[in-house]
């Protein structure tokens, strides 16, 4: 291909080959970046060949067992990710409605996934129209909030029936087990009535250990704090634990999975409230990627269990 005029400064390729590139690096291989991207294997290869040659550089490596990024590679990724993040803000943007509006959005502070600033600050670019108000708390509080009218939207764990499941991920102890089977635990909890609490001690008891409650935290970020300082065990969602807290699996009962439940008043006229929850969708699949899996909201209505799974790729298919 002829490169006579083509300046080696200008990014010349489209956004589908860039989301190709993400989809195959958060993939880890070609076919299942093809089911994502809704491709064949081939034209998926035959993408990034096209977008390594246009770049003049190699940006994977690529063997009969693995695939990993060169240097190149790495770079160029973060690049990718960022321009499709603009591109998709500003269709965002141009389709948002156009009157004002406040948005008040209420959020388990046990259930906010730690890029939950991100998602806002998103947002709140693509729709400039809107004012948008967050309150964190407990969800029994959020939800009672809901109900007098002062939250239009509220996202907690399933509290009550009536809500739409929109995923599920692991629940998992996190801490450095300085505890031995005989040892009596020591808790770091949110305080009562939290659901994370009555799983704790449920799966504790059955396990027939012995435990104390060593720190009622008021938020997730205490609780990272107190794990970070060798304080006790604590039970948070797989998306809250950070890089530098110990998962813990071996000697401890097996957690069951959590969900985020989203819950509107009867009467919603808010126009953004939809919009908020599928954006927040958007961007918790692009952060976690595979960590969580989204359920599909049709059909995952709050009656007593979730509803049956269906991944974020199943509903674009």
């Amino acid at each position: 291909m002829s490169k006579a005029n083509r300046s080696p400064f200008k990014l010349d390729t489209d956004l589908l080959s860039l989301r190709t590139l993400v989809a195959v690096v958060e993939e880890g291989g070609f076919s299942a970046a093809a089911n994502r991207v809704h491709r064949t294997q081939s034209a998926i290869s035959l993408q990034i060949a096209k977008l390594e040659e246009r770049l003049n550089t190699k940006l994977l490596e690529r063997t009969s067992r693995s695939l990993s990024l060169t240097p190149a590679g790495e770079t160029f990724l973060s690049y990718a990710r960022r321009i499709l993040e603009l591109a998709d803000e500003s269709m965002l943007a141009l389709s948002a409605p156009e009157e004002g509006s406040l948005l008040r959005v209420g959020f388990a502070e046990y259930l906010a996934p730690q890029h939950l600033h991100s998602v806002l600050a998103r947002f709140r670019r693509a729709h400039p129209n809107c004012e948008l108000r967050l309150v964190l708390g407990l969800g029994g509080e959020m939800l009672d909030a809901l109900d007098r009218g002062e939250l239009d939207v509220v996202f907690s764990g399933p509290d009550r029936d009536g809500g739409q499941v929109l995923w599920q991920e692991p629940l998992v102890w996190t801490g450095h087990d300085k505890f031995g089977d005989d040892d009596e635990i020591e808790l770091l909890l949110f305080p009562a009535p939290c659901i994370y609490r009555k799983i704790a001690f449920d799966a504790l008891t059955k396990a027939g250990r012995t435990w104390k409650v060593a720190l009622n935290a008021n938020s997730t970020q205490a609780i990272q704090s107190a794990v970070r300082a060798g304080m006790g065990i604590g039970i948070l969602p797989a998306s809250s634990v950070l890089d530098d807290m110990p998962v813990i699996e071996a000697g401890m009962p097996k957690l069951s999975n959590t969900y985020l439940v989203s819950y509107t008043a009867p009467d919603l006229s808010n126009p953004y409230a939809s919009r908020f929850t599928d954006f927040l969708l958007a961007c918790i699949e692009d952060s976690l990627g595979k960590s969580i899996i989204f359920l599909d909201r049709g059909k995952a209505e709050v009656s007593g269990k979730p509803g049956r799974r269906k991944t974020r790729s199943q509903e674009k298919a």
